[in-house]
């Protein structure tokens, strides 16, 4: 039982340190420090696995492209709405006598407001997919870290007045 425990310990305290990139919300990556890097450094320590780097380039350029689809998808929608908040479409002219005036008013063009939620829809599904992307180019490059990765013990003789001994550190 005792060698179970130890083994199960060494294991997790491999897998505890193997974990170098973590992901958090927003596209944001922190190393084992918990130090927010940019994408530019994440790029390189990603250099060596190249198949982490492709889903990690692929998993940016979606969130680039959401939130461009996103963002636009807003701007016009506000854009068609406050146009025709202050736009008066209507046109008063006085048939006949002049006494009765007749009123005829427009509707507003709604076209860019309708393309523009159009692209807000389109942006979600693509502003979801962009983290798994990401997560699963951080898991290659973890799992790349744990078959890389050999311990180098460090042994160190340890004495006191009263005793004396060795310490191994993994």
């Amino acid at each position: 039982m005792k060698q179970i425990i130890t083994c199960l310990f060494l294991t997790l305290s491999l897998t505890a340190f193997s974990q170098q990139l973590t992901y958090k919300s927003g596209g944001t990556v922190y190393n084992a420090e918990n130090k927010r890097l940019s994408s530019d450094e994440v790029r390189q320590l990603l250099a060596n696995n190249s198949e982490a780097l492709s889903l990690y380039n692929a998993g940016r350029s979606k969130k680039t492209w959401g939130n461009v689809l996103f963002y636009g998808g807003i701007g016009l929608v506000a854009t068609n709405l406050i146009i025709g908040m202050n736009t008066d479409n209507s046109s008063t002219s006085y048939p006949g006598n002049g006494y009765n005036p007749s009123v005829k008013s427009e509707r507003t063009n709604m076209t860019a407001a309708i393309i523009g939620g159009a692209l807000i829809v389109a942006s979600i599904p693509i502003k979801i997919g962009y983290p798994k992307k990401i997560k699963s180019a951080l898991a290659k490059y973890n799992d790349g870290l744990v078959e890389n990765y050999s311990p180098a013990p460090k042994t160190t003789l340890l004495a006191s007045t009263n005793q004396i001994g060795l310490r191994i550190e993994f």
